[in-house]
């Protein structure tokens, strides 16, 4: 793969000015942009890697660790369609050339639909707990989402049938991939009804407290999707040969991958950072504020402070998204690290952390050790520590 202007690069651009079309040679430009784009996936895999090996920690545990790391995964397969598809390299002898698996496949169900359904499914979690009151569990959980995705898979098996012409050919002449105009208003109108109803599950979800930041961080994530959605459609509509002119591909490619990455950035960026650099000050202002949102009732925490933190009272076996489940006994922590329970409610029976719930946390507290006297492995110890809550 080269992006110098040789001969072949010479005759690809003339071959098109006899077809009528004015081509702008892949050049050092494409170059740069795939560079710097690459670079920021590289800057987020470490911020992936971090995440997923901080899990637990349940800032970041609250955000969907797991989803958001497939997310990452859709929208790599999303750039490297968009590669092919915004005519950033050259497409001759190479794989490239599979428009139909590589553009539609790997670039629209599994890039841009997957992650779509992954924050759809994320945001519709949080409107059953939140709104209907209902646990983030079962197949009532995942039937949309299923739903979605068999559509999803409907509408690639019958791009897979039909013959290129109609949804998407390879153009050897232009070495580019050519989509006709009825295959683009049947892909841009599912994206867009995607992100109406994500849009709408997220205005249902507006009211959520400033614990998770929900509301604000899927409001910021809306409107960059629609801005790019925007710009996208008007742009492939309004000038189909839009990768031919450098300027417009390289603006299309970057707006949707700085785009995607700020959306990514903007749900995990604070608890990221916390985990990193303020674990523990992190955790016990996040604790509190739920406290201070008033949410300590509905997801049975108790936090008690008393003079210099001789004692630190929350639930064991923590579980933001099940509330209404039995409560786990009633932990009181002592000053020489002692353990006793505090009569409150009597467990009835051992309590396992959710591995795919996001908000299944086991009691808040600023640091882990492990300790033989409890046989429940979720459940997590104080030691004594100063009393310094600032943030």
């Amino acid at each position: 793969m080269t992006f110098s202007l040789t001969a072949e690069e010479q005759n690809r651009v003339k071959l098109a000015a006899l077809l009528g079309h004015k081509l702008d040679p892949i050049g050092h430009k494409d170059m740069a942009l795939i560079i710097a784009i690459s670079a920021v996936y590289g800057i987020s895999l470490v911020a992936v890697i971090f995440m997923l090996w901080n899990k637990k920690y349940p800032p970041l545990k609250s955000k969907s660790p797991i989803l958001m790391a497939f997310a990452y995964i859709s929208c790599v397969f999303w750039f490297v369609g968009d590669l092919q598809i915004n005519g950033h390299v050259h497409l001759y002898g190479t794989i490239m050339t599979d428009c139909r698996g590589i553009g539609v496949w790997m670039r629209v169900l599994l890039g841009v639909c997957t992650v779509s359904a992954l924050i759809a499914l994320r945001s519709y979690g949080l409107y059953r707990v939140f709104k209907k009151n209902r646990s983030y569990r079962g197949l009532g959980l995942y039937i949309p989402i299923f739903v979605y995705c068999g559509c999803t898979l409907v509408f690639g098996i019958v791009t897979q049938v039909l013959p290129k012409s109609v949804i998407i050919e390879y153009q050897p002449m232009l070495d580019v991939c050519y989509c006709p105009k009825p295959f683009r208003a049947a892909l841009y109108g599912y994206i867009w009804a995607t992100w109406v109803v994500i849009a709408a599950l997220n205005w249902a979800i507006r009211s959520i407290k400033t614990s998770f930041n929900e509301s604000l961080e899927m409001a910021i994530s809306c409107i960059i999707v629609f801005a790019i959605l925007t710009f996208s459609t008007v742009l492939v509509f309004v000038n189909p040969e839009y990768p031919l002119n450098q300027t417009l591909r390289l603006l299309a490619t970057g707006m949707d991958h700085l785009g995607t990455n700020l959306v990514w950035w903007t749900i995990m960026g604070v608890p990221l950072f916390n985990c990193a650099f303020n674990r523990n000050k992190y955790l016990e202002f996040w604790a509190e504020k739920l406290r201070k949102d008033g949410l300590q009732h509905q997801y049975d925490i108790k936090s008690e402070y008393s003079g210099n933190c001789s004692q630190l009272s929350l639930e064991s076996g923590f579980n933001m998204f099940f509330p209404f489940d039995n409560a786990p006994e009633h932990i009181v922590y002592l000053p020489n690290g002692e353990l006793r329970p505090h009569s409150r409610k009597k467990r009835q029976s051992a309590q396992t952390a959710n591995p795919c719930d996001p908000f299944d946390i086991p009691s808040l507290s600023p640091t882990t050790v492990n300790s033989p006297a409890s046989n429940d492995p979720f459940l997590y110890y104080i030691p004594r520590t100063s009393c310094d809550f600032s943030f």
